[in-house]
């Protein structure tokens, strides 16, 4: 298995590998927002930019867009 601990995708930093499923199948690792939020995270979905963040990036662009119709 390849270490990704340290390395960045979007926002979030790997952190370790986690401990908490299977790992034949699944890779997980220990990721953190920028937002400073932890969780877990396929390496599937890191390495093919499925995951960008924990959910705060998504958030933040529906803010974004809504504001831009108000102002049209």
């Amino acid at each position: 298995m390849i270490d990704l601990t340290g390395q960045r995708f979007g926002r979030l930093t790997v952190i370790a590998p986690a401990e908490d499923c299977d790992k034949e199948h699944f890779y997980p690792w220990k990721v953190r927002c920028d937002c400073g939020t932890v969780f877990t995270v396929s390496r599937y979905n890191l390495a093919s930019g499925n995951t960008r963040s924990c959910g705060c990036l998504r958030r933040e662009m529906l803010k974004n867009r809504r504001n831009r119709k108000r102002h049209e």
